[in-house]
């Protein structure tokens, strides 16, 4: 066979070949393409465990959980070790202290009882859930470990010597209290100021004095003062009894209204310091 024919013979096959080879190359192509698109639809391979299959599903690329529940619900947290439980508020009013019932609901602080406080804080209701309304009369009296006390809203009266020559020092009395009994803060000898809340209807202060409202009376005068004078309003028409009793350091009244006025006040018994102090009367030179 010469060269010119094994040519021809080449080509030939060259020629039939050529159009399979391309028909194959196309549909190589074509599966290609269709396989591509069946990615995009991303079909979910399933495999014998239909949970794992549900759980495969909720999961996107990235790592991103967009399972609707959260691994870690906050309603689901664990209290921090660290964190100190919080703790009942605790009463301050004192205990120990000793109370008589009224068989009514309420009652009256009576005494000091087994209490230990040297500042009383009275509180609103007595351990039997009793409202406490009242001092009873001499509940404090002579009484040497009190120091100060803290009367409740609730209390209406203080009843007569319920104070009398204890050690008390201070004295605040609420706009709550409409009655205060004979002689109740008396004889205090380091007693130095009662204050009364100034909407209490009944009684005010002047000066760490006590008065009635209008303050016409002079109730009761802190034995603690130490000044060696008193101050007298011209609108003071009484003193009442035992004002005065145990200010041994008070030598001079300086009145503000007239000598002829100083004659109609009422001085009650128990003040011999005013019957003994020398009386200033600033309404006669015309002050």
């Amino acid at each position: 066979m010469d060269r010119q024919e094994v040519k021809n013979k080449i080509t030939k096959a060259v020629t039939i070949a050529l159009p399979i080879l391309l028909v194959a190359i196309l549909a190589m192509l074509i599966v290609v393409a269709m396989n591509m698109n069946k990615g995009d639809n991303s079909i979910p391979v399933f495999n014998d465990n239909p949970t794992n299959s549900t759980t495969s599903s909720t999961t996107t690329t990235n790592g991103e959980n967009h399972n609707n529940t959260p691994e870690n619900p906050d309603n689901n947290e664990e209290p921090d070790e660290n964190t100190e439980p919080s703790k009942p508020i605790e009463d301050p009013s004192s205990k120990g202290l000793s109370f008589v019932s009224n068989s009514d609901g309420t009652c009256s602080l009576d005494g000091i009882g087994n209490c230990t406080d040297t500042f009383i804080i009275v509180p609103m209701e007595s351990p039997d859930g009793d409202i406490v309304v009242a001092i009873s009369d001499n509940a404090f009296k002579n009484c040497t470990s009190i120091k100060g006390i803290e009367f409740s809203d609730s209390i209406k009266r203080i009843g007569a010597y319920a104070f009398y020559g204890s050690t008390i020092r201070e004295v605040e009395i609420p706009s709550t209290v409409k009655e205060i009994g004979n002689y109740a803060f008396a004889g205090c000898k380091y007693l130095t100021k009662i204050e009364v809340d100034a909407s209490n209807s009944k009684f005010s202060s002047l000066s760490g004095v006590l008065y009635n409202k209008d303050g016409s009376t002079l109730i009761t005068y802190p034995a603690g003062k130490s000044d060696n004078f008193v101050n007298i309003s011209r609108d003071v028409t009484e003193i009442a009894n035992m004002a005065f009793y145990k200010c041994s350091s008070i030598k001079k009244v300086n009145y503000h209204g007239t000598s002829a006025s100083w004659q109609y006040v009422e001085i009650g018994a128990g003040n011999d310091v005013i019957d003994d102090a020398i009386i200033y009367c600033a309404g006669d030179s015309g002050k």
